[in-house]
């Protein structure tokens, strides 16, 4: 359904009143999105206090296999850590492909710190719009689609009368 009023954590449960799971999504540093389904309950707690997710999806390439040698932001050496995943609730959707399910984007946050984390990208353009902005300068972008169509030469084709 269409948005018109911002979601707030005092609209979530009506909005979400015939939901009994939500599905939340991180970015990771090669734009795949990756994420977990939720207890509505538990997605209520974590829309305002933020839950872990693991570092680990830091440490994957877009097929699973782990970045060598390990990152620092994930890596044996600190255990894999969780970092903290806060609910932006300004991405709040329903798919074409889970209707029945509520999606929303989450930041990744130094779980020390509770600042937003150096490998997130959603964290990393929210400073540099903040930057823009202190500076007087407003942010803007556009999406580019490439179509790339490859011609077989007549010779190579081959057409089937049918009837």
């Amino acid at each position: 359904p269409q948005m018109t009023a911002k979601v707030t954590l005092e609209s979530l449960p009506e909005l979400l009143r015939d939901d009994d799971r939500v599905q939340v999504a991180i970015v990771d540093i090669d734009g795949v999105l990756r994420g977990k389904v939720m207890a509505k309950a538990k997605f209520l707690s974590a829309a305002r206090d933020g839950f872990g997710f693991c570092s680990v999806v830091h440490g994957w390439d877009s097929q699973d296999k782990p970045y060598e040698p390990e990152l620092s932001v994930s890596n044996l050496a600190n255990g894999y850590r969780d970092l903290v995943a806060r609910v932006d609730l300004d991405t709040y959707r329903r798919t074409h492909t889970q209707p029945s399910i509520p999606l929303f984007l989450c930041t990744l946050l130094d779980p020390v710190t509770k600042e937003g984390l150096y490998a997130d990208p959603r964290a990393v353009l929210q400073k540099v719009c903040k930057e823009l902005e202190a500076d007087g300068y407003e942010a803007m972008a556009g999406a580019e689609v490439r179509l790339s169509l490859s011609l077989l030469p007549l010779a190579t084709t081959r057409c089937v009368r049918t009837g």
